[in-house]
């Protein structure tokens, strides 16, 4: 198959590192050529974090383009407008709706803008903002909502059995965490499922 791209954004602490090695392991047991790479921020946490993933039957670098990247998955919603112009003419956009300040905006320099989904519209018709209170009331911890959007990706990638993408998420994370975030990878996949671009 021709090579995808899945470009991953957000800022530290938020688990972008932890979602990019499932997905990871899980293409490569599917028998995908899989690279990736990350771009740490300048803060351990709180700094932007982007990790790129390519796979297909042989992939050689793990860099992906401008315009080239088929899902672009933000956790947090400014660093989905920053990373959106990765995607593909209607390749697919999965942001929640967590607003964190950066640093500029903190210190009042700047203002955080309005009406990012609009402005990723003008990129794809193709784009899910996940609504994360729901998201915490049916999981139960905020901590989960790296594999939620998992389960979402599970969705737009079909030919990797679910049972590959829940071996991958029981290895990688710890015992005590399993049923939480399988139940995350289940409502992901779920959102996926009932999303209708509009």
């Amino acid at each position: 198959m021709e090579s995808k791209s899945v470009v991953l954004c957000g800022v530290g602490g938020q688990g972008i590192i932890l979602a990019s090695e499932i997905i990871s392991e899980a293409l490569f047991r599917h028998g995908y050529d899989v690279k990736k790479n990350e771009i740490h921020g300048m803060s351990q946490r709180g700094g932007a974090v982007v990790s790129f993933i390519r796979f297909g039957d042989k992939v050689f670098s793990p860099v992906v383009k401008l315009g080239e990247a088929d899902i672009v998955i933000s956790f947090e919603q400014l660093e989905m407008l920053r990373n959106v112009h990765f995607l593909k003419k209607d390749g697919h956009a999965v942001t929640t709706d967590i607003k964190i300040d950066p640093v500029p905006v903190i210190l009042g320099s700047a203002e955080y803008p309005d009406d990012i989904p609009g402005k990723v519209k003008n990129f794809t018709k193709n784009l899910c903002v996940l609504d994360v209170e729901q998201a915490v009331r049916a999981v139960g911890n905020l901590k989960a909502i790296n594999v939620l959007v998992i389960g979402y990706l599970s969705h737009l990638l079909p030919e990797v059995k679910e049972k590959i993408w829940k071996d991958a998420i029981t290895e990688m994370v710890k015992p005590e965490f399993h049923e939480m975030n399988l139940k995350a990878f289940e409502l992901g996949k779920q959102l996926a499922c009932e999303f209708n671009p509009q």
